[in-house]
């Protein structure tokens, strides 16, 4: 369901992607571009009680959505009352999280509030057993995830939304949040292109310390080869695909996210590119989608500023991240992590460089009845 002709019926918004001067787009993420929104599904998750400065990443959350046949999803969008650092929500089947009655009592319910270690949750199990669903960016309170016209992300029949969610209350007093989501679907004649995401990490960060109080200004990047994963799984001997959705993650350390596809010859197209500041959405739709042009590889980088006297390592509230999100029309479900991270030296604009290796993809196609 590759799209030969969706890209002649788009229009252009406002995006410019793939030119690579194009400075971040801070006035069009998580916007998407996307119009009206007309709800077609809505739930507001159980309210989370936080005391001043607690913090809780144990907290999965679950919507059953009791659909016969599959749902298409164009866009979903989350909003909250606060306390939500940031979370990943996953389409998983019914029976793939079922309760546990000895850690949880005999009430437990397959939709509401559990302990993600009572039932095994894991987000790397819980994408290959479905897929991602939406992504929040870090402390966004609203937030819209939305694919260009005809595109849709498939959620089978029976399936739950489970969520892995990380909050934190920076608030005076204690807090009382809930995150609702709302979901617009299409019918099933509508969708030309059935998207799949791809998912990265790096998972080996060192971003340095201020010098003498100085921040320390820094960036971090990975880069994957997708050639093995397209032919072991598609048995496709050229990569090609178009990418229609992008989200970045960082935390208050971030001040910038790219994203670019890579030919052989090192030469690179930016995809997405944005400096963001914490709580706002660092996500955008991609419209038209863009293709990689045969481009094997794709780049992720974030930039740090980092004010404290410490090495800042991968983790939650006292740590970083740099992950990215991205819908494709390739039929593969890929992930991957950033491992062995190298100091390379320092720019022209004085920014100390660090690379780390693509570590293991793991890849799946996503409908087999696709050819």
């Amino acid at each position: 369901m590759r799209p030969i002709a969706l890209s002649t019926i788009l229009t252009l918004s406002l995006l410019g992607c793939g030119d690579s001067s194009t400075p971040g787009l801070s006035g069009t993420a998580g916007s998407g571009g996307a119009g009206s929104f007309s709800t077609t599904l809505r739930h507001t998750y159980d309210p989370q009680m936080l005391e001043r400065a607690e913090e809780t990443s144990d907290v999965c959350q679950s919507w059953v959505l009791g659909n016969e046949e599959p749902i298409y999803v164009t866009k979903v969008r989350q909003t909250n009352e606060g306390g939500w650092h940031h979370s990943n929500w996953f389409f998983v089947p019914e029976a793939a999280y079922p309760p546990n009655e000895t850690a949880e009592g005999p009430d437990a319910q397959l939709e509401g509030t559990w302990r993600c270690s009572d039932r095994g949750f894991r987000e790397y199990l819980a994408a290959a057993a479905g897929g991602v669903f939406f992504a929040q960016s870090t402390q966004a309170l609203d937030e819209l995830q939305a694919f260009p016209e005809g595109s849709a992300l498939e959620i089978p029949p029976r399936s739950v939304i489970v969520g892995s969610t990380h909050l934190l209350n920076i608030t005076a007093g204690p807090l009382e949040t809930a995150m609702t989501m709302e979901v617009e679907a299409v019918p099933a004649e509508e969708v030309q292109v059935r998207l799949t995401p791809f998912s990265f990490a790096i998972g080996d960060l060192a971003i340095p310390p201020a010098v003498d109080g100085v921040p320390t200004r820094s960036r971090t990047s990975m880069m994957c080869d997708l050639s093995e994963s397209f032919q072991q799984h598609l048995g496709e001997n050229t990569v090609d695909y178009n990418v229609y959705y992008v989200l970045g993650h960082y935390h208050q350390w971030g001040s910038a996210f790219n994203l670019s596809f890579v030919q052989e010859d090192g030469s690179r197209e930016t995809v997405f590119d944005i400096k963001n500041k914490i709580g706002e959405p660092i996500g955008s739709i991609i419209e038209p989608p863009m293709n990689n042009n045969g481009a094997p590889k794709l780049r992720s980088e974030c930039g740090f500023i980092n004010n404290t006297d410490e090495t800042l390592r991968r983790g939650l509230q006292y740590g970083e991240m740099c992950d990215f999100l991205a819908y494709t029309d390739s039929n593969l479900k890929i992930g991957a992590s950033g491992i062995n991270n190298r100091e390379m030296g320092v720019d022209e604009e004085g920014v100390a460089v660090f690379e780390t290796d693509c570590g293991p993809i793991t890849g799946f196609r996503a409908y087999p009845d696709e050819p």
